[in-house]
């Protein structure tokens, strides 16, 4: 567990030490920048619904900490949640690809997940947040949230849902429909409160 405790801080020292640099990626090669944004934050699978169906594309944003997502569908508050795994911000666009690569690794993340959701069916969504940080006894560790929203997703249209760190409150869900990709609108959404973290 240490060692990758080290090798994740060794990847963020690199990813800090790339973005304060001068000869940043987006700086360099602005077209395959927004090339290498766009293919791991799921903005290019956003045109792609088919009539009967809705997506999400759901990513955590504000940091490099790991978002776990659930889903639920029950008609009840916080009852019956499915996983769909961890996604974590790794600097596309801003750093070389290689170093973005490798900060996946080390978290063991996806830049981003998918989820074909039912139209016309509410839809709980559960984000929660956590961080490790040092190493022997100055390690520590905490989280954020779980923070959850419910709202009901439209027919053939594409949403983003953002697990967002350092907003205030500490962490939030920011849930767009991003139908037309390039101009994302602001969903209204029920906050459940109360909801508890997924079992680990």
């Amino acid at each position: 567990m240490r060692v990758n405790v080290t090798y994740s801080r060794i990847l963020f020292g690199a990813l800090s030490v790339a973005t304060l640099s001068s000869c940043a990626y987006h700086e360099i090669n602005p077209e395959a920048a927004l090339a290498d944004i766009r293919a791991n934050n799921g903005y290019n699978e956003l045109s792609d619904v088919e009539s009967g169906t809705a997506k999400l594309i759901l990513r955590a944003a504000g940091s490099g900490y790991p978002a776990n997502f659930s889903i639920s569908t029950s008609s009840q508050a916080c009852r019956d949640f499915t996983s769909l795994g961890n996604a974590a911000y790794a600097g596309r666009g801003i750093v070389y690809p290689w170093i973005a690569n490798a900060v996946q690794r080390g978290r063991r993340t996806e830049p981003y997940l998918v989820h074909e959701a039912k139209p016309g069916e509410p839809i709980q969504v559960r984000g929660y947040g956590s961080w490790a940080d040092g190493t022997g006894s100055g390690y520590r560790t905490g989280h954020c949230g779980p923070v959850t929203v419910q709202f009901t997703p439209q027919d053939a249209h594409a949403y983003t849902i953002e697990f967002v760190w350092g907003s205030n409150p500490a962490c939030s869900l920011n849930v767009m429909d991003a139908t037309n990709r390039d101009a994302p609108v602001s969903v209204p959404v029920q906050i459940v409160a109360d909801c508890p973290a997924p079992v680990r």
